[in-house]
């Protein structure tokens, strides 16, 4: 509950997609990763929160708690 939706990106997963798009190679998944990254910055959803808590846990990514 102390946590919000907000789910950062380091860049890694930005720029292999870029790189991906550069070389006409197909992505889906990092794609859709990427932009479910950007979606969670609009809204704080169940969703975001369970995915940011999820890197946090497995990847030591930093998560935003609520004021």
């Amino acid at each position: 509950e102390q946590i919000t939706g907000y789910v950062e990106d380091t860049g890694e997963g930005r720029w292999t997609v870029e790189q991906a798009i550069a070389h006409s190679v197909p992505m889906p998944a990092i794609a859709s990763a990427l932009f479910m990254r950007f979606r969670s910055r609009q809204d704080d959803t169940f969703a975001g929160k369970v995915l940011a808590a999820l890197r946090n846990e497995f990847g030591g990514h930093a998560v935003k708690e609520k004021e």
